[in-house]
């Protein structure tokens, strides 16, 4: 047998996929090159990172604005990070709690950040509004403070006090244009939000 004969033939065609896994495989390819070139990113330039032909893209989304609005549709979706937060462990500390939920929402907020920055002012106003109403982080609002209610005795304030400040917290320290030049990581906020900014005993 010779080496030709031995070879599988190819059609050139993608494999065949559901529509919903060709679509997550386009959302994959495309997502590192949307952070990289913003809305400058062609479609033919998402059809090569995802070994596509480019009218693949096309029998899945109706053209390069929906697969975007899919794409920031994806990353807005808290469920990931909501599932995340019914998996701490409700007998932790509490510092292993605060340090595993503002992880967790940090995370969460500078994805979308990333997304809405590569994006620029255009995209980001087609999108604006798309959570009013809750507040930044307030799809978390419930399961956290159920996390930390147990702790109560141990907190300066109550509860539902404590999540509003660790949502603005984390957010506001997530944005470029509030916090200063210097990133401030999830450690460096947990231990803020444990510990304030005075001395202990003063």
């Amino acid at each position: 047998m010779n080496d030709a004969s031995a070879r599988t033939p190819t059609s050139g065609r993608a494999p065949r996929m559901s529509p919903e896994a060709r679509r997550a495989q386009i959302l994959d390819a495309a997502l590192p090159l949307v952070l990289e070139r913003g809305g400058e990113v062609t479609t033919r330039e998402i059809a090569d990172a995802a070994g596509i032909a480019e009218g693949t893209i096309f029998r899945v989304f109706d053209d390069k604005n929906a697969l975007i609005d899919a794409m920031v549709d994806r990353v807005m979706d808290p469920a990931v990070t909501l599932e995340a937060l019914d998996h701490v462990d409700p007998e932790a500390a509490l510092a292993d709690k605060v340090a595993q939920i503002v992880a967790l929402l940090h995370d969460r907020v500078k994805r979308v950040v990333s997304l809405m920055t590569a994006l620029g002012p255009r995209d980001h106003a087609r999108h604006h509004g798309k959570d009013e109403g809750r507040g930044p982080l307030g799809e978390a609002t419930g399961v956290v403070e159920s996390l930390l209610a147990p702790h109560a005795d141990e907190l300066r304030v109550d509860p539902a006090t404590a999540v509003d400040y660790l949502r603005i917290l984390v957010f506001g320290t997530s944005m470029p244009f509030i916090r200063s030049a210097r990133e401030i990581s999830a450690d460096e906020l947990t231990d803020f939000i444990l510990r304030g900014i005075s001395r202990e005993g003063e």
